[in-house]
């Protein structure tokens, strides 16, 4: 629905300009994580460099990492979603974790500098 500007099998759940203003940048030069700023419930990546993890993403993407590593990102361009969910703490930045890379790569994702398969 996300990714569809609203329209999930033919019914409009939110208008087009809703999901614009939800992933559009809304916290000026605060940052989520490097390169990301915040839109509203969702972490937007400005400048997929700035982190590895999100070196497969294009800018425009949005979604965010949960406190114990769990994971969904939305890339537009791509038209693609990927929904990583495992429990680990205490590891650091999970939108930056070794697993989160390591699924990225096992599921064809590319990696830090890789191409798409």
């Amino acid at each position: 629905m996300m990714l569809n500007r609203g329209e999930l099998n033919g019914k409009r759940v939110l208008r087009p300009e809703t999901i614009a203003e939800m992933t559009r940048k809304q916290t000026g030069d605060l940052t989520a994580r490097p390169g990301m700023p915040w839109g509203l419930g969702f972490a937007i990546v400005e400048d997929p460099a700035k982190m590895a993890g999100n070196s497969v993403l294009s800018p425009g993407s949005f979604g965010h990492g949960g406190a114990f590593s769990t994971q969904s990102w939305a890339d537009p361009t791509k038209g693609l979603i990927w929904v990583l969910m495992f429990q680990r703490d205490g590891k650091g930045n999970p939108d930056n974790s070794d697993v989160r890379i390591a699924f990225q790569e096992a599921a064809g994702l590319g990696g830090v500098g890789a191409p798409l398969r």
